[in-house]
């Protein structure tokens, strides 16, 4: 499996939800990303499972409210470097 560090991941956050990289910090909210709609959600889970394996549930998706959720995701399935 691949590993990323967290920098990296948040430069691939920016990336999926059309983000500059300094506004994607852990604590972002998901309401307060414009691109983490239903679209930027499924291009996320698209990128999870392309990247590194990890199958997201929509459930697990929506579940998902800030940015540190997802780096914590990442890191439960040791996508993320510590």
């Amino acid at each position: 499996m691949n590993t990323i560090s967290e920098s990296d991941a948040l430069k691939m956050l920016a990336e999926v939800f059309e983000e500059p990289v300094a506004r994607v910090k852990p604590g972002l909210a998901r309401d307060d990303v414009p691109g983490w709609d239903s679209m930027g959600a499924l291009t996320l889970m698209a990128e999870l499972d392309e990247r590194f394996g990890i199958e997201l549930t929509a459930d697990e998706s929506k579940a998902m409210t800030r940015i540190e959720d997802v780096l914590a995701l990442l890191r439960r399935h040791g996508a993320l470097a510590t």
